[in-house]
C-alpha cells in the first residue's frame, strides 16, 4: 500500500523550526505581558519609599493587580500598615493599575 504524500510537502527540506528562531518572539511577548510593568513598578516603589527604607521593603511580587512587599521587622510593617499605606498606594495608582498593596513581614 501506498503512503499518502502531503500536499505542500518538499522532500528536501526540513519541516522543522529551530528554537532558536523562535525564541526571541515568545520572550517577548512574555515580556511584554508581564515583566516589563513589574520592573516599572518596582524601580517606582524604590523612588517613593526612600533610601533609607528601601533595603528594609523590597517589592516581592505583582500579581493580579495586587503588590506585595516583604518587610524586615513588625515595627516597619506596623507604620507601613496603618501610617503609609494611603500615600503610597496613591501615588502607585497615579502612574500604575494597581488595586491594592499587602505588606509581609519576611
Amino acid at each position: 500500500m501506498l503512503e499518502r504524500i502531503k500536499r505542500y510537502f518538499n522532500g528536501t527540506s526540513p519541516t522543522g523550526k529551530k528554537i532558536s528562531d523562535l525564541l526571541p518572539d515568545v520572550l517577548s511577548e512574555i515580556e511584554k505581558k508581564t515583566d516589563v510593568t513589574q520592573k516599572k513598578i518596582f524601580q517606582f516603589w524604590y523612588s517613593i519609599i526612600g533610601e533609607k527604607i528601601a533595603p528594609l521593603a523590597q517589592p516581592i511580587s505583582f500579581k493580579n493587580g495586587i503588590l506585595t512587599i516583604k518587610v524586615k521587622s513588625a515595627t516597619l510593617y506596623s507604620l507601613l500598615c496603618q501610617h503609609e499605606k494611603p500615600r503610597l498606594l496613591k501615588e502607585l495608582r497615579a502612574k500604575f493599575e494597581i488595586n491594592d498593596l499587602v505588606f509581609r513581614i519576611g
